[in-house]
């Protein structure tokens, strides 16, 4: 008989929390540096996916149930957003701190071409834009007092950003600049319900094309607008937490994807304005590289994986791999990577108790029942659970209970928002949001 995967309410690692995949980033013009964000801290490849290797969070930086933003610029930088500054690294071993960033809350960032665009939200202080040009950062001129920034995104001298008012009931703000973050003004286009608002993405064959998501009690919606944020309209709606977003190169290609399986993953191929449902599996987050698309998904499901790909446009999924794929802490001679190894007996510990049933292979079906123990970005609260196998017929009752407790959670997280751009996941209300992917 098979082992049940029993989840019981314990410390699952250091921070409390279930392990999640929750965004990718990949080097621009190099395929081969894929980093994933997850709830334990940052997992990178730099052979194209073969072969991965853990970055923990003491290590970057942080700890406890904060999420960073990361971005990836063509000089092999990843950028990791904290609460307290900024950090960088190349190989995953040594990690740079900017010292510009120094004490300011990272709230979003995003690259722009070889730049990064990043907002501040940093208690006490008004929330303010900033550019990291050539290694260096400085502030954009644009703050805005009195507000909490959520999402930034940028094409050259355009710059999108989101946010809501500090201390008030969530709803949706919206600010343009048309000069590099020099200025910022609101917009006030009429949104479908009330809630709030991401950045999705803007065209990059036009700035004047934008796509947010919107996350209300009556679910999500993609919204896109073709005049620079004046007005918008209903692109795709989702019942579910819309986790996943993805956007192609070129602009022409945009990917949306549910945790509900049922809903799945939805694909446009005209910039973003209509869609079309291309596969039935549960999505948490996505990523568009060259020729290939990544999706995150639970692999502490039956036939669950953390990193599924695509070479078929979303068309299949297979998977890449699951979080016991991970070979241990990055190998480092020196620098703060370095540290992770003492962590790594019980990281792995947790990482290999999933389900027994093995991952799917590339003919297997991908398509699984609604996920019961992931979200999406941002988590403020922690779920502290394990798997631990039984083979104790009456092990399933109370793992039963349990699943339907966890999914009644999910359901409500749901109507919250979705954690990154690309590829922030849903969450309750918090003041800070993640991009979940792209």
């Amino acid at each position: 008989m098979l082992a049940a995967a029993v989840y019981a309410p314990c410390v699952a690692h250091a921070n409390g929390r279930f392990p999640r995949a929750q965004q990718i980033v990949s080097t621009p013009n190099d395929p081969s540096r894929i980093f994933l964000r997850a709830t334990f801290g940052v997992v990178a490849s730099f052979d194209s996916g073969t072969s991965w290797r853990w970055l923990c969070e003491d290590a970057i930086g942080f700890s406890g149930t904060w999420d960073p933003p990361l971005a990836a610029t063509p000089d092999g930088r990843l950028w990791m957003g904290l609460e307290h500054g900024l950090s960088w690294t190349t190989d995953a071993c040594t990690v740079h701190a900017m010292p510009e960033l120094s004490g300011e809350l990272v709230s979003d960032l995003s690259a722009d071409g070889g730049d990064v665009v990043l907002v501040t939200s940093t208690p006490s202080k008004p929330a303010a834009l900033w550019r990291i040009t050539r290694g260096a950062a400085k502030k954009t001129g644009a703050s805005v007092d009195g507000f909490t920034l959520d999402t930034i995104d940028a094409l050259g001298a355009r710059v999108y950003v989101t946010g809501v008012r500090s201390g008030e009931r969530p709803t949706p703000h919206l600010f343009r600049s048309d000069d590099g973050g020099a200025t910022l003004r609101e917009l006030h286009p009429t949104w479908p319900a009330d809630g709030r608002v991401y950045l999705a993405a803007i065209d990059p064959k036009n700035a004047a094309h934008v796509l947010v998501r919107a996350l209300s009690e009556r679910g999500s919606d993609l919204l896109a607008s073709d005049d620079a944020g004046a007005t918008f309209k209903v692109a795709l709606h989702m019942a579910g937490a819309m986790f996943g977003f993805a956007q192609s190169a070129d602009g022409a290609t945009v990917w949306a994807g549910s945790g509900d399986s049922d809903e799945g993953l939805q694909r446009s191929v005209d910039r973003g304005r209509t869609f079309a449902p291309v596969a039935k599996a549960p999505i948490f987050c996505l990523h568009a590289m060259k020729g290939k698309l990544l999706s995150c998904s639970n692999p502490f499901t039956e036939h669950g994986y953390a990193i599924g790909v695509s070479n078929d446009d979303g068309a299949t999924l297979t998977p890449l791999i699951g979080f016991s794929d991970i070979l241990g802490p990055t190998l480092c001679d020196a620098g703060a990577g370095a540290g992770c190894g003492k962590n790594w007996t019980a990281m792995h510990a947790t990482l290999t108790t999933q389900t027994s049933a093995p991952m799917p292979s590339a003919s297997a079906p991908l398509a699984t029942p609604n996920d019961a123990g992931a979200t999406a970005a941002p988590a403020r609260s922690s779920c502290g659970c394990r798997a631990a196998p039984s083979d104790s017929a009456g092990a399933w009752p109370a793992m039963m209970a349990l699943l339907a407790l966890i999914a009644r959670r999910v359901r409500s997280r749901a109507r919250a928002r979705p954690g990154s751009k690309a590829n922030q996941q849903p969450e309750p209300p918090s003041p800070v949001r993640r991009r979940n992917t792209a």
